[in-house]
């Protein structure tokens, strides 16, 4: 039995040298693993903290662009607010405002206007021989939207937009005249459509409106 054992030994040694030998090769196969995912999540680290310089630096650079656009507006109010002339300004506006609005049709009432329209329109058409061939159509439509209750109203909320359709014998001289007028009336007035049909019975359609500012209030 002792023998036995003695040639048997030499067998165990050889057994667990083999294991020893190859517990040292896989553990230090596993140690060079681990240091390539460290420098791998090192690599990502430093790629995640470049970005965010990057950001954080388009950020500063997005503020200062801010800031000194703020300081440039500043400086120019400044400038204004020391040269002072708000007060003939806002004079200027006054009177232009006057302007723009003795610019507008004037009637006691919404049929006032439309009849007043008409007539200034056949009195600029009768002096160059132009008759209507159809009666002349006008209607109104508010200029913005109505407002609503409660709604506080707008300097427009009043104004109208009455549009006269006109039907006439076609005369070129007596047309450039017609136009001459409305382009030179002391209102104001603008030509949304001018169709010119040719043939054997040839006409001009022409829609024609001013602006007509109600006498009540909102």
């Amino acid at each position: 039995m002792a023998d036995v054992m003695m040639k048997s030994f030499p067998t165990l040694q050889k057994l667990l040298d083999r294991l020893r030998a190859e517990s040292r090769s896989r553990i230090g196969h596993d140690i060079v693993l681990t240091d390539r995912l460290k420098a791998m999540l090192s690599v990502a680290v430093a790629l995640v903290v470049l970005a965010a310089l990057i950001g954080m630096h388009q950020t500063v650079s997005s503020f200062e662009r801010d800031y000194e656009r703020v300081q440039i507006d500043k400086a120019r109010l400044e400038a204004q607010i020391k040269a002072g002339g708000w007060q003939e300004r806002k004079q200027q506006s006054q009177v232009l405002k006057s302007l723009l609005e003795e610019r507008l049709w004037a009637a006691q009432t919404p049929g006032l206007a439309d009849a007043g329209f008409e007539r200034w329109l056949r009195d600029r058409m009768s002096p160059h021989k132009l008759e209507p061939i159809a009666q002349i159509q006008v209607r109104r439509v508010p200029l913005v939207r109505q407002v609503q209750p409660g709604e506080q109203p707008t300097p427009l909320s009043t104004v109208q937009r009455m549009t006269a359709k006109l039907i006439l014998p076609f005369e070129s001289a007596g047309l450039s005249h017609f136009l001459a007028d409305i382009a030179e009336a002391d209102k104001a007035v603008v030509v949304d459509r001018l169709i010119v049909r040719a043939g054997r019975n040839a006409r001009i359609e022409m829609d024609v409106s001013a602006f007509y500012r109600s006498s009540e209030r909102n």
